[in-house]
């Protein structure tokens, strides 16, 4: 099954990052520091587009808002929708470098002057030929049409751009922290699902805040795709406000708690619980009281797209539960073009 082989390669990916990152990093991060812009703008579809949404939160936040973060749809570029100030940095994201709004979005945004960044992992495709900076991540090798070690690895190599520009006293340790705590989440978070029989229930609901929420929707991607089944995204204490009617035997729950607001987001689980649901806490707390997965250390939400594993493992064991193959998920194709 190559979509579950590419989600187990991830330990492996990261430690490349880990390794080589100065190669494929450098050139950007000079670029950014040279080019005085106050903000940077994310452009991406489907997957890259929850990408584009958590790299922009996390930037924001490392950067103290020294330099903003804001995220578009590739359609939104590309029809006009939005206007783009010249000042702004663009970084287009494509795992195939080829999916049709963005690299028309990019090639208008270079023809209106306007600095460009392209994110992919595929070398010479046309979002590297529009942008001024590529940055191609050409180790990432992914057959499988469901993004999953791909979303991962561009995240991580793009927050860790972020850490070298802003945090610079934090880069080892963060490298160290993601590399040496995914191996481990992967077998944890497999056992634990595992022991909840996650791959039984009908009705996901994924609940987070900032770039935990990010990870949420990436995660209703790959829940919906891969299994076909009933997925609800929403902030965590807004699944109160009218979408806990939904709540039945069936669901489960994944609340991806912050250290902020931790104690609340506990409530809410049982909350969900008392109503039938199940709930299962994504936390550093690794003494959370209920079912839980634990990750790093989410004082800066560092940890934010490790968060997305527990949900593409999910995915893997209802697909099978069901009788779905993951490696061809309904009406979908690698590459989107118009």
């Amino acid at each position: 099954m190559l979509t579950k082989s590419e989600i187990m390669d991830q330990p492996e990916v990261f430690l490349t990052i880990k390794e080589s990152h100065p190669e494929f990093l450098n050139d950007v991060q000079n670029f950014i520091l040279k080019s005085d812009a106050g903000r940077v703008g994310f452009i991406g579809c489907g997957s890259s587009y929850y990408l584009g949404m958590g790299l922009a939160c996390h930037l924001s936040r490392l950067s103290s808002d020294e330099m903003t973060g804001h995220y578009y749809s590739g359609s939104e570029i590309m029809l006009g929708l939005r206007d783009i100030p010249s000042d702004m940095i663009m970084v287009g994201i494509s795992r195939s470098g080829e999916s049709s709004e963005t690299v028309a979005a990019l090639k208008k945004m270079q023809e209106k002057g306007i600095k460009t960044v392209a994110l992919t992992c595929e070398p010479g495709s046309s979002i590297v030929k529009h942008a001024d900076v590529p940055v191609v991540l050409d180790f990432i090798r992914e057959k499988s049409i469901v993004m999953t070690k791909s979303f991962t690895a561009m995240a991580f190599a793009f927050s860790l751009l972020f850490m070298k520009l802003f945090r610079e006293e934090r880069v080892s340790d963060y490298l160290n922290a993601v590399t040496g705590a995914t191996q481990r989440l992967i077998g944890a978070a497999d056992r634990q699902l595992d022991l909840i029989k996650a791959q039984t229930f009908d009705h996901y609901v994924l609940l987070g805040y900032d770039e935990y929420y990010s990870a949420c929707m990436e995660g209703l991607v790959k829940l919906t795709e891969t299994t076909l089944s009933e997925v609800d995204t929403y902030q965590t204490l807004e699944y109160r406000h009218g979408p806990k009617s939904k709540v039945r035997r069936g669901t489960l729950a994944f609340i991806s708690a912050n250290a902020k607001t931790y104690n609340e987001e506990l409530k809410m689980a049982r909350e969900i619980e008392s109503l039938g649901g199940k709930a299962l806490i994504m936390t550093s707390d690794a003494n959370c009281p209920m079912d839980s997965i634990t990750f790093p250390d989410d004082s800066l939400y560092q940890d934010w797209f490790l968060r997305v594993i527990p949900l593409q493992l999910t995915g893997i064991k209802r697909a099978v539960e069901k009788g779905l193959n993951p490696d061809e998920p309904k009406n979908l194709s690698k590459v989107v073009k118009l």
